[in-house]
């Protein structure tokens, strides 16, 4: 993947910011597209020295002329965009009586809306081209879900569901589409919920995270990112329109009682 130009969303930290170390590792020049502009910029400088290989854009993917701005910027910089990572995303829990229509509206933005938005800037420049990879970072929750959780739930299975149809109508233009579900996965709220535990009650926690998780821990972020690589690798050049689970185990089973 030597020099081909990455955008990730919502890689200022979490799950992208590991997708981005990870394509930056397999040569990839990198868009860092995230609303945090002070950790967006913390997480360009830290995951690489090569500024010619590395850009961050204040981004709010559920606004078009934002996304537009960092297709023009991310051309403008580098040429041409070869692969689209669609990671950015909200959690909402709760019942359904009590969500208010402005937070279906703001999730379903983010987690939706603003998947389709990019699909639609970057679409016409990959198929132009004659290829490009475009990874859509789901959860597991478009699979199995829990109580509460059916706004979240809506989002992330809507867009598992879009995926698939987007890959039909790129497929005739080698333009590949495909969905990454993680479960657990480590975050930035987790690391600051650990900072503040007692070194002795920190493997407990960890423990406790990863109950549920026949592998007996949660992810990190950055494998996650070993799959997106993949995906958007010519080592996967006859995988599209499928979707790839990237969880321990979790949604093996009906109950988990080691």
């Amino acid at each position: 993947m030597h020099n081909r130009v990455a955008v990730v969303t919502g890689a200022a930290g979490g799950i992208g910011k590991g997708i981005a170390e990870v394509l930056l590792r397999e040569g990839c020049r990198v868009v860092i597209a995230d609303w945090n502009e002070e950790l967006g910029r913390q997480t360009a400088e830290k995951l690489t020295e090569d500024k010619n290989r590395i850009l961050f854009l204040r981004t709010d993917v559920a606004n078009p002329q934002d996304i537009q701005r960092v297709m023009d910027e991310s051309l403008a910089r580098w040429g041409a965009i070869d692969v689209w990572v669609n990671n950015v995303g909200t959690h909402y829990y709760r019942k359904i009586e009590q969500v208010a229509v402005e937070d279906w509206d703001r999730v379903m933005a983010t987690d939706l809306r603003g998947h389709f938005l990019g699909i639609q800037k970057v679409l016409p420049h990959m198929k132009s081209r004659g290829g490009g990879a475009i990874v859509n970072i789901s959860s597991i929750h478009a699979l199995q879900t829990l109580p509460g959780a059916s706004v979240y739930a809506a989002a992330k299975g809507g867009m598992m569901a879009m995926s698939r149809s987007l890959a039909l109508e790129a497929a005739p233009y080698g333009v590949r589409v495909n969905t990454v579900l993680p479960g657990k996965t480590r975050n930035l709220q987790d690391e600051a919920r650990l900072a503040k535990t007692p070194p002795e009650e920190r493997a407990n926690q960890e423990r406790e995270m990863a109950r549920n998780i026949p592998l007996g821990r949660i992810a990190e972020a950055s494998e996650i990112g070993e799959t997106v690589a993949f995906l958007a690798s010519d080592r996967a050049a006859f995988i599209t329109g499928t979707t790839i689970t990237v969880d321990g185990g979790e949604s093996c089973h009906l109950f988990w009682n080691p």
